[in-house]
């Protein structure tokens, strides 16, 4: 009897043990479920402090999960995010740390998906740090080059025409610091120098707003050289791409009086010359202060990255807007079809057609001049509801 006691007693027990286990396995699963990954944790506090502005906090964390978590999907990720870090924060130096983060951002993962953001914000960032044509053009040259490598890797890109946009704007600042340096000589008589210049532009920027100019003044400093030949070349571009231009009279007198032939307008050429014409931007009472805001900071304008993401995002809304719109769009083509089908039918059924539905109604043989059938037409003429 006591014997049986002590077995109901152990097995009572076993039971209990076996519950508490069982029951600190569920809590722990649940536990397990509940913990955020420490890599994911570490992102989302770097993402926090660069949101707050606190830039060297963020680039911790990023930091500290690219070195403990190298496999991590959030690796690369955070890789992105140091170079955005010192891209927010600003200044020379830190825009600077941002383009060799990017750099090699793009060199350890060229196929993600965000390698052309990168590419694109070197370009943005060089702009920014761009000055006046007649100051140092080393940051143009380097968004030039940024630009045109993110066209050449990336020509399918919604930023694609954008950056085409941007790489127009930047060539146009150089070629403007290439004209400034060759007038420069030219006035000084060193004409050499001025054509070298000169004709620098024609072959690097072909698109250069102020071609017409530089095209005169590289043939005054061919003339200068004794290169009446290689002049008349100018002057003919001049006389032939240039009806409105300042110098089209003067070209084709030279023309003349060096005894070459003085070519038609072609209206083509012209018509391509006009567009690139910067429009006269006149006087303005704050033309003073925006010149000197200009020589003392950085020329460049508002940051191109976020510009060009904005009018993309822009134009992804205003064509799902548009596709949203669409069935309501095609009711009046429906009922245009409908009302020809049945015009159309004039010698024997009469057919309603509406995508894959098709109605007809057969000529009545009523001795009263076919009332049924004529009933039947004024129901088609309705519009569908």
């Amino acid at each position: 009897m006591g014997g049986t006691v002590m077995v109901s007693k152990l097995r009572y027990v076993f039971l209990l043990v076996l519950l508490g286990t069982w029951g600190c396995g569920q809590k722990g699963a649940k536990l397990q479920k509940s913990v955020v990954p420490p890599d994911k944790t570490l992102f989302e506090t770097g993402q926090e402090y660069a949101q707050k502005s606190q830039f060297i906090k963020a680039r911790l964390a990023f930091q500290t999960l690219i070195n403990t978590y190298p496999d991590s999907e959030l690796s690369s990720e955070s890789y992105l995010a140091i170079g955005d870090s010192f891209y927010k924060e600003g200044g020379t130096e830190n825009l600077l740390q941002a383009e060799d983060q990017y750099k090699n951002f793009i060199i350890f993962f060229p196929t993600h998906p965000r390698a052309a953001d990168a590419q694109l914000k070197i370009a943005s960032l060089n702009m920014k740090m761009m000055r006046d044509p007649d100051r140092d053009p080393q940051y143009s040259a380097k968004a030039q080059e940024a630009l045109q490598k993110f066209i050449e890797m990336f020509p399918d890109h919604p930023f694609t025409p954008k950056a085409r946009d941007y790489l127009r704007d930047v060539q146009e600042n150089l070629a403007e610091g290439f004209f400034g340096i060759g007038k420069f000589y030219a006035n000084r008589g060193n004409y050499v120098a001025a054509r070298q210049r000169f004709e620098a532009i024609t072959k690097k920027f072909p698109e250069f707003s102020e071609m017409e100019e530089t095209y005169y003044q590289l043939a005054k400093a061919l003339e200068k050289s004794e290169r009446s030949d290689d002049a008349a070349i100018y002057y003919a571009r001049i006389a032939e791409g240039y009806p409105f231009g300042k110098h089209f009279g003067e070209a084709k007198a030279r023309l003349a009086e060096m005894g070459k032939p003085v070519p038609p307008v072609n209206a083509q050429v012209a018509a391509k010359n006009q567009t690139r014409q910067k429009p006269s931007e006149g006087f303005s009472p704050l033309s003073p202060i925006t010149a000197f805001a200009k020589a003392i900071g950085f020329k460049g304008p508002p940051d191109a990255y976020e510009t060009a993401k904005k009018e993309i995002e822009s134009k992804t809304e205003a064509a799902a807007s548009q596709t949203a719109g669409a069935p309501d769009g095609d009711k009046p083509a429906d009922d245009a079809l409908i009302k020809a089908e049945i015009r159309k039918s004039q010698s024997g059924a009469t057919e309603a057609t509406l995508g894959s539905t098709t109605k007809e109604t057969r000529p009545s043989t009523d001795k009263n001049g076919g009332g049924k059938n004529n009933s039947k037409k004024k129901k088609n003429d309705k519009k569908p509801s």
